[in-house]
């Protein structure tokens, strides 16, 4: 009893010990690529994707700047460092969606101000930010740093929201890019769309080097049929796959990992995938609100399917007000891996950011980064790779597990 005592005393000292203060010659470098969680695991594991947002707030210096654009925050720790950044100095700015506007995101805005002209600000646009229509989301998750460390121009683009679900009950992904000044201006530009929170000129935003590309996309709804960009990007595949490249047997080889998938749109892009399947690609599918016209247009097409929502039952809607019945642990992702050809050159490449093969991802504020760094693109094939066949992550289509394998 004693040992047990004097242990959590211990425990209780590092919780409420204060840290010491970012300084600008901290040495602390942010951890570049990609990371993921695991809701099946401990605390650690569950909160791999948040905590790199969170060790990147304890060390922003004062006088640095954190923009911080995400569809919902309802996490109180989260809270807790954004407004010990604030008080030591630091730019907190913040843009939310306007559809679940809980304690967390009210306290932040009294004590940040409501300001947009200030140094700080918490800003809940009406809809999309950039769009005066008042259609779709901001539902972007993009969390970044002019300084944190020793490391300038942060950006990390995740899936997850700064919510206790999307660590709990959610597979998500966080990408982190450091120093690339000309996409961190980039981003910077939209941010200041974003909080204006009218519609934007131009609508649509492109940054791109040798090894990242991003595309800040607002696309007419009206032109959702020709400028789809999801759409525009599986075109750009060639299913001929050259030497060292694709299976080894010349194709191309696709792996999707999409969290929502249907209506018209998703099926739109069901058929190019099978379009693709018999052009030759080896192409196959994780993914979780799926509708059953997508999987029926898949696997017609030889494509196999696995399904990633568990714990069916009834749930609190994304939109806060109402009851819904729905997984409550499921893969939150949203990426594609090719290997092969991709816009006429032999590559790996990942596309992975916010946007859902849905609707509202024509309306909505999205961001998908395109990265073709190889380390990057292997750590997005092989979280691919565990999901698709680990019985305990995936399902066939079709059930509805009330089990959760989520911790």
């Amino acid at each position: 009893m004693k040992a047990f005592a004097v242990a959590l005393l211990a425990l209780v000292t590092l919780l409420v010990a204060p840290r010491p203060a970012a300084t600008a010659d901290d040495t602390w470098q942010p951890a570049t690529g990609a990371v993921f969680n695991n809701p099946m695991g401990g605390v650690k594991a569950r909160t791999k994707v948040v905590r790199q947002v969170h060790q990147a707030i304890r060390h922003t210096p004062p006088g640095a700047t954190i923009r911080i654009a995400t569809y919902n925050i309802d996490r109180a720790d989260t809270a807790r460092l954004l407004l010990e950044a604030h008080r030591r100095g630091v730019h907190v700015r913040i843009v939310v969606n306007d559809n679940i506007i809980g304690r967390t995101i009210r306290g932040l805005q009294a004590r940040l101000g409501r300001d947009r002209r200030a140094d700080s600000f918490l800003h809940i646009c009406t809809s999309a930010c950039r769009n005066s229509s008042r259609a779709g989301n901001l539902h972007m998750k993009v969390y970044s740093f002019s300084q944190t460390g020793a490391a300038r121009s942060v950006v990390i683009s995740s899936s997850s929201n700064l919510g206790y679900g999307a660590a709990a009950g959610q597979w998500n992904d966080a990408l982190t890019i450091s120093g690339d000044d000309a996409l961190f201006a980039a981003w910077t530009q939209v941010f200041q769309q974003l909080k204006r929170d009218r519609t934007a000129k131009p609508r649509h935003l492109e940054y791109s080097s040798e090894t990242v590309g991003a595309d800040f996309q607002r696309v007419r709804v009206s032109r959702a049929a020709t400028g789809d960009p999801q759409l525009r990007r599986l075109r750009r595949v060639d299913c001929a796959a050259p030497g060292g490249f694709g299976d080894g047997r010349g194709h191309s080889v696709v792996r999707v990992n999409m969290y929502a998938w249907y209506a018209g749109r998703g099926e739109a892009l069901a058929r190019e995938l099978a379009a693709m399947r018999a052009e030759g690609c080896d192409i196959a599918v994780v993914g979780s609100v799926v509708s059953a016209p997508v999987v029926r247009i898949l696997q017609r097409a030889g494509i196999p399917v696995r399904i990633a929502d568990w714990d069916w039952g009834r749930k609190l809607s994304t939109a806060g007000d109402d009851i819904v019945f729905g997984a409550r642990c499921y893969s939150h992702l949203k990426y594609v891996t090719v290997d092969g050809t991709f816009r006429g050159t032999a590559t790996r490449v990942v596309w992975t950011g916010s946007e859902n093969w849905s609707p509202p991802g024509l309306s909505s504020d999205e961001v998908t980064f395109e990265v073709h760094d190889p380390t990057v693109v292997t750590a997005y094939v092989a979280r691919w790779q565990k999901m698709f066949t680990s019985t305990r992550i995936t399902h066939r289509p079709g059930i509805r597990p009330t089990s959760r394998p989520c911790a």
